[in-house]
């Protein structure tokens, strides 16, 4: 493990610790005041902490990407506030696109207080490698990482089969004990992508857990495979939801129905 990047993380950690008491009520009252809500939101929370538990670590969270915020609603419905209150390790680090959340200084030091780790796509190459590094130190530490295996917000507003990026692939082949928490999440408003979830959406959240199927190859070849575990997996789940749409549609379950 590389020095390097180890302690940065843990100065970085501790002042999200702090701070947490403070920005994790706002940010979960900011979600109630803009009416997001999410179906059967105890049974899709006591599925996340029973994983959790259950598996220490490391752990891939992946989910399909249409908004900008995605990873606030997901943190939202994975657990309530009172469990990243008392275990910190829960809420997963995050890797945004840097130009979306480092436009002022304000944004920036709120990133990285709730553990995020800007990327650039497409940027210096030495730059990527430096946080891939980070990436791996935290899933050393059996953290949890979450990432859009999509690679950015789905312009079909369907799961990419065909763009996917292999980078969540290098996470899965290089730690053999990682689990993968797949969550579809998904608004009944959203036919597409968006910067942001319309006020009063109510989502549907589905959760899977996969142990990837252990391949021989090596490489980019062993990355493109894993990558492929997953976003089929979203696939299925997105199938599944659509499916239950037409099944169901007009009789789904009320928002929140029991609520932690």
């Amino acid at each position: 493990m590389n020095g390097s990047s180890r302690w940065p993380l843990a100065v970085q950690y501790l002042a999200g610790r702090l701070f947490v008491f403070v920005v994790g009520p706002v940010t979960y009252g900011i979600v109630r005041f803009l009416g997001w809500r999410v179906r059967n939101l105890r049974e899709v929370r006591q599925s996340c902490l029973h994983y959790f538990r259950q598996h220490k670590g490391p752990w891939l969270v992946c989910a399909n990407h249409l908004t900008l915020i995605d990873s606030v609603v997901l943190t939202y419905a994975m657990l309530p506030l009172h469990r990243y209150l008392l275990n910190f390790r829960w809420l997963a680090w995050n890797l945004p696109e840097r130009t979306n959340f480092n436009r002022n200084v304000l944004l920036a030091a709120l990133c990285y207080l709730i553990k995020c780790i800007p990327i650039q796509r497409g940027g210096d190459r030495d730059d990527m490698k430096r946080q891939l590094e980070k990436c791996n130190t935290l899933l050393h530490h059996r953290q949890l990482l979450m990432v859009f295996p999509e690679g950015g917000r789905s312009r079909t507003g369907r799961v990419a089969l065909e763009t996917y990026s292999y980078g969540v692939g290098r996470f899965v082949h290089q730690f053999e004990d990682i689990k993968i928490l797949c969550i579809y999440l998904r608004g009944d408003g959203q036919a597409t992508y968006s910067n942001f979830p319309k006020a009063g959406e109510v989502f549907t959240a589905d959760v899977s857990v996969l142990e990837p199927r252990r391949v021989e190859s090596s490489g980019l070849k062993a990355q493109r495979d894993y990558a492929e575990q997953i976003i089929r997996r979203l696939s299925q789940m997105e199938e599944k939801y659509f499916a239950g749409r037409e099944r169901h549609r007009g009789s789904l379950g009320s928002p929140e129905q029991g609520k932690e």
